[in-house]
């Protein structure tokens, strides 16, 4: 009887902690969109002119719907925010913000390439690519979400980033 109880309340404690980790991972879209929303306190953007501050998602993903419901009647450096989802780099004229998902069929070079001098933060999750040249690369460490800063990169598109955002970053070269 006693053993039955041990099994059952293991499998209880199993299911619970494979529960909260499937929860963690559907959040975390959620998470990185907020993270995006809050960059913007400590970033900025030297030579963009603003009308609207623009997030841009390349092809599919669900951080998409996730920074709509953040940027709802917010604003960022006093500007309205528009939230664009598109499925060809070549659609993207502009943005102060390019969200590529992991997966993004475009290579990171291509991508960089394209907005090389612009005032364009490009953000992604795809390990190793703030090292080919993205500017924020999002990873999990030790269950915990996490980000990457290169900031010569940054710098050379025109995008000062706060003190204050590379001291909870890993900064790379």
């Amino acid at each position: 009887m006693v053993a039955k109880r041990k099994i059952i309340v293991l499998i209880t404690a199993l299911l619970l902690v494979i529960g909260s980790m499937r929860s963690a991972s559907a959040q975390q879209p959620a998470f990185k969109a907020a993270f995006l929303y809050h960059f913007t306190e400590y970033i900025v953007w030297e030579k963009a002119q603003m009308e609207t501050f623009d997030f841009a998602v390349l092809e599919d993903s669900p951080i998409t719907s996730q920074i709509a419901i953040i940027a709802k009647g917010k604003k960022v450096k006093n500007k309205r925010i528009t939230v664009k989802q598109y499925s060809s780099l070549e659609d993207i004229s502009s943005c102060h913000i390019l969200f590529v998902p992991a997966t993004c069929s475009v290579p990171i070079e291509t991508i960089i390439e394209k907005f090389s001098g612009k005032p364009v933060l490009i953000v992604t999750e795809q390990e190793g690519a703030e090292k080919k040249g993205a500017h924020i690369n999002f990873l999990i460490s030790e269950n915990k979400l996490k980000f990457e800063i290169n900031q010569k990169a940054a710098e050379n598109n025109g995008i000062e980033i706060s003190s204050q955002l590379l001291q909870h970053a890993t900064v790379v070269d």
